[in-house]
């Protein structure tokens, strides 16, 4: 049996694999995966038995389960940092400003240690937790390490504040460190933020794809029409849809012939004519004329909804990728827990007098240097600096993860209509026989084709207006469904169409010429005589060349996978010196040929814009979306290029490569700092004779070292 629950509680990408961890090996547990980006777990049980230990190994682990879909509110996080930061600012005010000392050093520091409880015990409340998980379990995470440090440094602060005489007869350093538990905790939070965030965004992808399907039918009984919701639609049902309406279900038709907006599958603006015999999908909409239809597919089975489980699984399955911190914490914090408890025990045992308050001093001084103040800004900082940087370059990021994601590219896969080209139908050539007015042409064609609601109609339009051409009414007008339009402007008969209209209506194409660009065509005639074609095409984006050319210079090899015809496909290929192309690729296709070139060995970057690119997207190890695009590319997508140009693509990955470096000269500015100082403050340079290091000296170089890491991650600002 499988179970789905959401897990309340994780932090990190190692809490998730803390879980997986402990599960593994248990009796009656065949699969476990769990999703920290979407906080869910899959659970794959012999049987409904095993989910009692299941959930009870999960709850000793500091975690809770629960059966509620509402995702995080990030404004938790945010609104938890607002209050530790304010309260953090007032301590460091009483410890080190213009308040310190007043009214005198005992009030002064019963005051700090008031105004720092509710940070402790309420905003790091997750971090006790994970203390306790630790002691029971004994896996750990940063939080635990954070846990530690803070809990030590406020009970021995505390301690002090309260038995301030007791603490002196021990021979204990009279120093508190209610600030740096604020500011430790404060600058977790924020960036918890920016984590949430982005793990918010997971979920918007369903959401928008579920928007797209119609909310009702209307359906054909005796014939009797009447509307009914869409979940009560049968297969065999006959069902009607008018012009402009949403098709409710996947189906064939059994009467009419309409043009269908298909772009949610293609992604290609221009309709497809359909008629009796042709199918009809869930979520496309209907052109000009009445359709009726008998459901083949419902609910779960039509085209839409394999697109929504499609890409729910390709995100719950995508591997989460552990942060470098969290990685080492898991052996890093039993290792100082142990280097703590035996500074104590060799000091107390061996150590001079006061035995007592040196053993306890250089203990708490061991936990203060150990606590990741600067590990924990390591990449909150720069993730912060990174996308902010990116948000005034017109580039909106998930998150840190997204970032690390970006500088293992080397493929990446293009859609075409409206990623490198503008995704518009446009008159891309208007050629006309010798002899005719081109001019007064044009303005007859537009003046015919503004009786018409057909987008390719629409696009000789605006070319004609954008021509300034004059425009008349028709004296006849006639529209011929899945052909064209035939009508009379004075004393001329014109027929605009495909080249279908015009061999039936007799027109002679003798004088047919071949036109340039690759498109729609749109054949005209007057007074059956044939007199022009008009291509309606879609341009490519004029900063796309310089951008493929970039992205082959950094070595990455490129691909356009495109649910237009291969003659389309392949202009923009060799147009653009793309190395590779895949023509009439349905959604589900894309998704294919991602998991093919990823089956390579290969780190994949799709980018696109439309419903039929979300399964790609999902599936992809980082996708793109065009801002321009739709909200269901958008929300499926790890960075959005907010107002269409493609070069941001190549900006990104720039950009993405120096955060990650930044992000690791900041880990090792805080490990090395750890490392390094650890010996020390547990009293390694006294046995040479050297001084003792003091747990204010440690307050002051765990500053120091946080400093160090902002400075650095500020460098971010110059990468684009």
């Amino acid at each position: 049996m499988e179970i789905n629950k959401k897990i309340i509680g994780m932090s990190c990408a190692g809490c998730a694999a803390n879980i997986e961890k402990a599960l593994v090996g248990m009796d009656g547990v065949e699969k476990t995966a769990i999703n920290f980006a979407t906080e869910s777990g899959q659970f794959v049980l012999r049987d409904e038995n095993v989910w009692a230990n299941v959930s009870s190994k999960i709850e000793d682990l500091g975690f809770s389960l629960s059966d509620e879909r509402k995702e995080k509110d990030e404004s938790d996080d945010l609104r938890k940092f607002f209050i530790s930061i304010s309260l953090s600012l007032i301590i460091f005010l009483l410890a080190m400003g213009p308040l310190k000392n007043l009214p005198n050093q005992k009030i002064n520091w019963l005051i700090q240690m008031v105004l720092a409880l509710p940070i402790w015990i309420w905003i790091g409340l997750s971090f006790q937790k994970s203390v306790i998980s630790f002691i029971k379990t004994g896996q750990s995470n940063m939080n635990t390490l954070i846990g530690i440090g803070t809990s030590a440094a406020y009970i021995y602060s505390a301690f002090v504040s309260i038995f301030s005489q007791t603490s002196i007869s021990l021979g204990l350093t009279q120093r508190v460190y209610f600030e740096a538990i604020g500011f430790i905790i404060s600058f977790v939070f924020l960036g918890h933020f920016f984590e949430t965030k982005a793990k918010k965004k997971a979920k918007e992808a369903l959401n928008s794809l579920l928007e797209i399907g119609a909310k009702t039918a209307w359906i054909i009984k005796d014939g009797v029409v009447e509307e009914i919701q869409i979940q009560d639609v049968q297969v065999g049902d006959v069902l009607r849809v008018r012009p402009g309406e949403k098709i409710p279900v996947d189906g064939k038709i059994v009467k009419g012939r309409s043009s269908i907006d298909e772009s949610m599958i293609s992604g290609e603006p221009l309709p497809v004519v359909k008629e009796v015999g042709g199918s009809v999908f869930a979520g496309t909409i209907n052109g000009e004329s009445v359709l009726e239809f008998k459901a083949q597919k419902v609910g779960k089975d039509t085209f839409l909804s394999q697109i929504v489980t499609f890409v729910e699984n390709a995100q719950n399955n995508k591997p989460q990728i552990q942060r470098l911190a969290d990685q080492i914490s898991g052996y890093f914090v039993p290792v100082v827990v142990a280097i703590a408890i035996a500074t104590f025990v060799l000091w107390f045992l061996v150590g001079p007098d006061p035995r007592w308050g040196n053993a306890i001093s250089n203990m708490i001084a061991v936990l203060v240097i150990a606590c990741p103040c600067a590990l924990g800004l390591a990449t909150p900082t720069a993730v912060v600096v990174a996308t902010g940087r990116a948000s005034m370059k017109g580039l909106l990021i998930g998150g840190g993860e997204v970032i690390e994601k970006g500088t293992k590219i080397n493929s990446i896969i293009f859609d075409k209509t409206g990623t490198l080209t503008e995704g518009k139908p446009k008159v891309v050539e208007f050629k006309v026989i010798e002899g005719v007015d081109k001019k007064k042409l044009l303005s007859d064609i537009a003046s015919i084709e503004s009786y018409s609601e057909h987008p390719i109609a629409r696009a000789v339009v605006k070319y004609a207006e954008d021509e300034e051409a004059d425009f008349d009414d028709p004296d006849m007008f006639e529209n011929i469904s899945g052909k064209g339009l035939e009508a009379e402007i004075g004393e001329s008969t014109y027929l605009v169409g495909n080249r279908k209209l015009l061999e039936e209506k007799g027109v002679s194409f003798k004088d047919e010429f071949s036109p340039s660009k690759v498109g729609s065509y749109v054949y005209v005639s007057k007074d059956g005589k044939f007199v022009s074609l008009l291509v309606v095409g879609d341009e490519i984006k004029p900063e796309a060349k310089k951008m493929i050319q970039d992205f082959h210079n950094i070595g990455i090899e490129t691909w356009l996978i495109t649910g237009d015809n291969e003659v389309v496909a392949k202009e923009v290929v060799d147009e653009l010196g793309i190395h590779n192309f895949v023509a009439n690729a349905l959604p589900l296709d894309k998704a294919k040929y991602v998991d093919q070139i990823k089956s390579e060995g290969k780190k994949v970057v799709m980018i696109g814009d439309g419903v039929n690119d979300a399964p790609a997207l999902a599936k992809a190890d980082l996708s793109m979306a065009m801002g321009t695009g739709t909200d269901v590319a958008i929300n499926a997508s790890d960075v959005t290029i907010v107002h269409g140009d493609i070069h941001k693509a190549y900006e990104f990955l720039v950009l993405s490569r120096e955060t990650l470096k930044i992000i690791k000269q900041n880990l090792f500015l805080s490990f090395i700092y750890n490392t390094l100082l650890i010996p020390v403050a547990a009293g390694v340079l006294y046995v040479f004779d050297g001084p003792l290091m003091s747990p204010v000296f440690a307050s002051i170089a765990m500053g120091m070292s946080s400093i160090s890491v902002v400075a650095n991650s500020l460098r971010i600002r110059n990468v684009i």
